[in-house]
């Protein structure tokens, strides 16, 4: 099973994840951080014709949170490049886990903190091929 944490470790290692990365928790006290978010708010409980012994993948949803310094062309750039991680990926592994395609949609703007800290969002859902 795809982990948040196992998702965290492949953005550190593709990118400079400035302060830290996390999953499922941000310190909003840091300027250059990322944040990684379960988002099955209902998870897809589909079962194909021939019972669950034929799924054949299953799909986690998740938000990648850019909270990223002080203009908003800075965080722009970073959320830009942490969504190329994912845009368009398929057939990857990723710890334990075979994942047959990434469908992330575009960075969007949420604003600054209190702080004024520039955050993006991108929503990614993950199709992980279920283990054999």
């Amino acid at each position: 099973m795809l982990a948040l944490a196992d998702l965290c470790q492949y953005i550190r290692s593709q990118t400079d994840v400035g302060e830290g990365i996390s999953a499922g928790i941000l310190d909003d006290r840091l300027q250059h951080c990322i944040g990684v978010f379960d988002n099955n708010r209902s998870p897809d409980f589909r079962i194909p014709i021939g019972g669950k012994e034929n799924a054949r993948y299953y799909k986690l949803s998740v938000s990648v949170l850019i909270h990223w310094g002080t203009t908003q062309r800075e965080a722009a750039k970073k959320a830009q490049e942490v969504f190329e991680l994912f845009y368009g990926v398929t057939n990857m592994k990723i710890k334990d886990s075979s994942v047959a395609f990434f469908a992330a949609s575009a960075p969007q703007w949420l604003g600054f903190t209190e702080d004024k800290i520039c955050e993006y969002v991108i929503p990614i859902e993950i199709y992980v091929n279920k283990e054999e």
